[in-house]
């Protein structure tokens, strides 16, 4: 993982640069974590081989979005790449006769396929720059705490330090059914 580096967490925080900080590239990995942990895969472009089975579907479903398929071995057989169809991480083949083929649950499939994205989705490193920084702000220990003063006493506010309100934001790039 290294679709944000320490230069752009930086410009985007408004940070004086520090070549000796290593804490900001710490921030980063633990934001990149978070967002893979969050979406379930790393949404860096790799190449992936996985081995998934049928369940009398017409459905495979890969642990991540595919981005092209470039083998498909069906109980040790290799596949044709003709009517091979994905949306996001559902694969599925169409058969000439325009009907999707239903794979049964004695069907080994072994894929193998670029995942991710190349470049990352801007909201995506947004959401890892968003957290670095929240992150790096939390690391006074004060940005969990709010101050609210009323007419007769002062009361302080404890509110959580929560993540889900930025990465709902990339929801749309989360996998289901893995």
């Amino acid at each position: 993982m290294a679709y944000v580096t320490p230069e752009m967490l930086y410009e985007f925080a408004g940070k004086v640069p520090d070549e000796t900080a290593t804490m900001p590239a710490r921030y980063i990995q633990a934001a990149e974590e978070t967002i893979a942990k969050y979406l379930r895969y790393s949404p860096e472009r790799e190449q992936r081989t996985v081995t998934v089975w049928g369940d009398g579907t017409a459905t495979l479903v890969l642990p991540a979005p595919a981005a092209e398929i470039s083998s498909v071995t069906i109980n040790g057989t290799v596949q044709e790449p003709d009517g091979w169809e994905w949306r996001k991480n559902y694969l599925s083949r169409r058969l000439p006769n325009g009907q999707l083929e239903i794979f049964s649950t004695d069907q080994r499939v072994e894929v193998e396929f670029a995942a991710g994205y190349d470049p990352v989705p801007l909201k995506i490193v947004t959401c890892a720059l968003q957290l670095a920084t929240l992150y790096w702000e939390s690391a006074g220990g004060n940005l969990a705490v709010s101050s609210t003063s009323y007419a007769d006493t002062g009361t302080r506010v404890f509110n959580n330090f929560k993540e889900d309100r930025f990465l709902e934001e990339i929801n749309e790039w989360r996998v289901y059914n893995v």
